[in-house]
């Protein structure tokens, strides 16, 4: 059977499985992104990552990556959580050290493709995806007209959406954009506004029951979740809004009382199905290997 390497590329991990054509996964590698560190940091980790793999088992790699993505040419146009990532060819910077095809795609996008093949959307025909991580990634997908992706590849960058005009800074140079209020790094953010400590989210998250402030905090992030999702679902009216990202694992203390305040903030929720990826953070190294398996079979 087939094998190819699906790369999900994060601001926090580098993670990369070998998967057969169904979907399975084989192998997996992880590392740490170290994103800070530049570009070259970046790509020294991904060739490790592949590296780690029984990579010459596989007929291509294809990655997903934050940011606005030409994927016909595998450049990323633009990339605000990673230094130095904008404007690199990224699929010309792997295939130097692979002698495989390569083929890049925005990182949403991979995460609802997969979700779309054997996830939580397989019947679905109208579906956005929103993936919480160091950023916020989303992707659009209508059956009649596929994956939404713009005239300047930036279509679908839904956490850049204004949440609270003239809020916090985000990266990608606006104010107030959903990212830096739903991005689990927001967790660290409000949590040091309030208390002066700096924690990470899942540090925040496991204080709930016992400390008042970190309450407060899951509350705030619970309500911007929910005031986000209420935009998506009267901009796009989806069937189906799936959640995936690194902290959708957290999801058994932030996801029920995000869906109570969901209720109680949009005005239709009887139409839509929000629900969180069937496969969490893997969905984006299964998408990735579905890209590979379809453009390598279309020689594209």
């Amino acid at each position: 059977m087939d094998k190819v390497i699906g790369i999900d590329l994060g601001g926090t991990k580098i993670n990369a499985c070998l998967i057969d054509q169904t979907g399975r996964i084989l192998e997996r590698n992880s590392i740490e992104t170290e994103a800070k560190k530049g570009r070259d940091v970046v790509l020294e980790n991904i060739k490790k990552t592949i590296y780690g793999l029984n990579y010459k088992e596989a007929k291509a790699i294809s990655i997903g990556t934050p940011g606005f993505i030409d994927a016909e040419n595998g450049v990323v146009t633009f990339a605000g959580n990673i230094d130095g990532w904008s404007g690199l060819n990224l699929k010309k910077a792997i295939e130097k050290f692979v002698d495989i095809p390569v083929f890049v795609e925005n990182d949403a996008n991979i995460a609802l493709l997969a979700e779309k093949w054997i996830g939580a959307c397989t019947e679905s025909k109208d579906i956005v995806m929103v993936t919480l991580g160091t950023g916020v990634g989303g992707a659009v997908y209508n059956e009649k007209s596929g994956l939404l992706s713009g005239s300047h590849f930036q279509g679908a960058e839904l956490g850049h959406v204004i949440l609270h005009p003239g809020g916090d800074y985000c990266t990608c140079g606006q104010h107030g954009c959903a990212e830096a209020y739903c991005a689990g790094t927001a967790l660290t953010k409000n949590y040091k506004k309030l208390t002066g400590d700096e924690l990470t989210g899942e540090q925040i998250l496991k204080r709930v029951y016992k400390d008042p402030k970190a309450k407060e905090v899951l509350e705030i992030y619970q309500e911007d979740l929910a005031y986000f999702l209420t935009s998506l679902r009267n901009i796009f009216d989806p069937e189906v809004i799936v959640i995936g990202g690194g902290v959708i694992h957290s999801k058994d203390i932030w996801w029920d009382g995000m869906i109570e305040k969901f209720n109680d903030i949009c005005n239709n929720t009887l139409n839509v199905s929000v629900m969180p990826a069937k496969y969490l953070n893997d969905s984006g190294v299964i998408g990735a290997g579905k890209i590979a398996f379809e453009r390598v079979e279309n020689g594209k």
